[in-house]
């Protein structure tokens, strides 16, 4: 599998052309968007581009924050300057997210753990980390974990996907039909992002509950070509990622793992994250009661506590 389909580029194109109005006003609504938010971290230049990194805090420690499908750094502004106190803390954002530069062809997380390593080196941060992802960005630091075990000392899964929701295999009837539907919805909005329409639709990348001056920049950064491209291709080879954590290496028994799951969510997640439980012998299982999907939007006090935890045990 190389990209998303020629025949998927090529319809864009077509859209974008017969819609050159549209597609004018949206290039100049990203330019003054790029003019009035400026990256809040440092631009980091990496093989074939580059990507967005905000490092603060200092310590012995080295936390790593990964967003989920179609995050982005920003994601974390309830968590990382209460961590920052105490240990040094790097969020970024994935290519073609956030204020990263273009998206991978292959979106999968294997490619893009090696992708994060890569940074992580490029910012002079030395192993081991602790690895926090939330949602598809526990897929992400799983792979990490799987590829360079010497190099993280433990992991948080923040209502982390188990790889099992993307295998066609393990899909309920129900869920199958979902995962269809949501296929077709990314399509869609890749196909129309040059237009602007989704601009005009309020239908943005990323999440939609952050406080009101952060949500700001995160609607104008997920209203970017280059976000629906990534989060189309994310959901596209989300297959695939499940695939290659399904058949990778255990991860080691020795690893620290604590799982917390949002009490909101329906049975069958609930059921995923029961199985990301059981990862090691050393992984501890929280459920969060009163919150959401996104618990470090919701009760970025579990987060933050579960870190701590973590650093002290």
């Amino acid at each position: 599998m190389a990209g998303i389909p020629r025949i998927e580029r090529g319809l864009r194109c077509f859209i974008s052309v017969i819609c050159f109005p549209l597609t004018m006003i949206q290039m100049l609504c990203t330019q003054r968007d790029v003019s009035r938010y400026k990256p809040q971290g440092q631009l980091v230049g990496m093989d074939k581009g580059y990507l967005h990194a905000q490092l603060t805090g200092q310590g012995a420690h080295t936390i790593v924050l990964e967003a989920g499908m179609g995050g982005c750094s920003l994601d974390w502004t309830l968590v990382q300057p209460e961590i920052s106190g105490f240990a040094k803390v790097i969020s970024y954002d994935r290519a073609g997210l956030g204020w990263s530069g273009k998206p991978l062809e292959e979106a999968t997380c294997r490619n893009y753990a090696v992708k994060l390593r890569d940074l992580l080196q490029a910012l002079d941060c030395e192993p081991p980390y602790l690895l926090v992802g939330h949602s598809y960005g526990g897929m992400i630091v799983r792979s990490f974990a799987v590829e360079y075990p010497d190099e993280v000392d433990g992991l948080l899964l923040v209502d982390a996907v188990h790889e099992s929701r993307y295998l066609a295999a393990e899909m309920s009837g129900l869920r199958h039909k979902q995962w269809r539907a949501n296929l077709a919805l990314y399509r869609l909005g890749y196909l129309l992002s040059p237009t602007g329409l989704l601009r005009l639709l309020g239908r943005h990348v990323g999440t939609r509950r952050l406080p009101a001056p952060v949500q700001r920049i995160t609607r104008a950064l997920g209203y970017r070509n280059n976000a629906c491209k990534t989060v189309y291709a994310e959901m596209l080879f989300a297959e695939e990622s499940a695939r290659q954590l399904s058949i990778s290496p255990p991860l080691s028994l020795e690893l620290p793992i604590t799982v917390l799951s949002a009490g909101m969510q329906n049975d069958e997640w609930k059921r995923g994250q029961e199985r990301l439980s059981q990862l090691t012998p050393k992984t501890k299982h929280i459920l969060v009661e009163n919150s959401w999907h996104s618990i470090q939007i919701h009760r970025p006090d579990m987060v933050i506590a579960a870190i701590k935890d973590m650093m002290t045990s």
